[in-house]
């Protein structure tokens, strides 16, 4: 089942990242004396302000995972009395002229903590889930301009946010409050963005980051149907999509495969009308998502952003266009010479063998894709495995660099 990843907006989510809290450190892993507390809700004083922010993940309806954001003010920050940052703090200053334009000249960092993470126990072996979430995190800190994020965590999760660019500031400290070492780490937020996006920085949507939730779905999850209602925009973080159409006569027809940074559902930002395709997850995938309500507002706000995504769609209709062209006059051959050329445009490196781009998808998907004949397929696929041009199974297309 998908698990999506948000920004807790309404009182509903925020009540359900305190609840998390309390079912998974106290019920769950018996901190703080492992007894209910009044209400089953955790809670302190920076709950209470507006500059607090909660990822909330939900499997179904059902939250599964959370994590708070603290922007500093003038009462500092929660991690500030588990770990004196004060030398870190003083330290951060020389970051800032390497920041970018927008810190050159400025006298002061903007900090920000991530602390209360929570995850339900059949939960916490989903790394996916838990990229996903610290993903999030890396464009929440952004949205409210953090220069740098600071944390103090379990000693047993500090190798994880090692491999998410943050440094620890010193050995594990026991505090008998929580019944546990801790670890105080630090980051710069922009290293943290940086690893969060990717290469999905250079997508279309990329202006509208800091607006966007995210979706994880395993192998063969449909992301949505064709002909149902749709209201979000995907974009592919990791992981690959295939999206199908009906042909009138009931059969499958492929018309893309999409790998990380690729665009998909876009319309669905525009108008109402029901989904042209359906979306398939072809492996366990990560996508990052934008509702129609939000781009429109975003959009009213920033009318600049529409422009890289005004040339997606231009040239996804021109793309169209030629399908339509290729599918309805061009003979068989011709239409496998197409099918064959998108199949290597869609396919993605292969980790194995980085010489070869992999197109996931044998000889019937490709027939699908030509709307011909699979002996066709077969027959054009082993000439071009004879002259060292490709090898294929019933499931791979494994390209050879031209």
């Amino acid at each position: 089942m998908s698990i999506k990843i948000t920004l807790a907006r309404s009182p509903q989510e925020i009540d359900d990242a305190l609840w998390l809290r309390h079912e998974v450190f106290v019920i769950e892993d018996g901190k703080f004396g492992g007894q209910a507390l009044h209400g089953e809700r955790l809670v302190d004083k920076f709950d209470a302000f507006p500059s607090v922010y909660h990822v909330v993940a939900y499997e179904d309806e059902h939250p599964v995972a959370t994590m708070r954001l603290v922007r500093d003010s003038p009462v500092g920050l929660p991690v500030d009395e588990l770990y004196d940052f004060t030398e870190f703090r003083t330290r951060a200053l020389d970051d800032l002229p390497t920041l970018g334009p927008d810190w050159q000249g400025r006298d002061a960092a903007v900090f920000g903590s991530a602390g209360m993470l929570a995850i339900r126990k059949p939960w916490r072996r989903r790394r996916d889930v838990i990229r996903a979430m610290f993903r999030m995190a890396a464009t929440v800190c952004q949205s409210y301009g953090a220069s740098h994020v600071v944390v103090v965590v379990n000693h047993e999760t500090a190798g994880m946010y090692r491999r998410f660019g943050f440094v620890a500031l010193a050995e594990k400290i026991w505090v008998a409050e929580i019944g546990n070492h801790v670890i105080p780490l630090a980051g710069v937020s922009q290293e943290f963005l940086s690893w969060a996006l990717g290469n999905v920085a250079e997508s279309a949507l990329a202006d509208f980051q800091d607006s966007f939730e995210r979706l994880v779905l395993r192998k063969d999850e449909v992301v949505f149907h064709e002909g149902s209602a749709g209201a979000h925009a995907y974009v592919v973080q990791s992981g690959e999509v295939r999206i199908t159409r009906q042909t009138p006569d009931g059969h499958e027809l492929t018309l893309a495969h999409l790998g990380p940074s690729a665009l998909f559902g876009e319309l669905a930002l525009i108008d109402d009308q029901p989904r042209a395709a359906s979306a398939v997850a072809l492996s366990d995938v990560e996508l990052m998502t934008l509702d129609r309500q939000t781009f429109q507002s975003q959009l009213q706000a920033h009318p600049e952003r529409s422009r890289s995504l005004f040339k997606v769609f231009a040239q996804r209709m021109r793309s169209m266009d030629k399908l339509a062209m290729v599918l309805a006059f061009a003979p068989p051959a011709e239409r496998l010479d197409f099918a064959l050329d998108t199949a290597r445009k869609d396919a993605t490196p292969d980790p194995k063998q980085p010489e070869t781009r992999l197109f996931r998808g044998g000889p019937r998907e490709l027939a699908l894709m030509a709307a011909v004949a699979e002996d066709l397929v077969l027959a054009r696929l082993a000439l071009a495995a004879t002259q060292g041009l490709l090898e294929f199974s019933d499931r791979h297309i494994s390209f050879k660099a031209l």
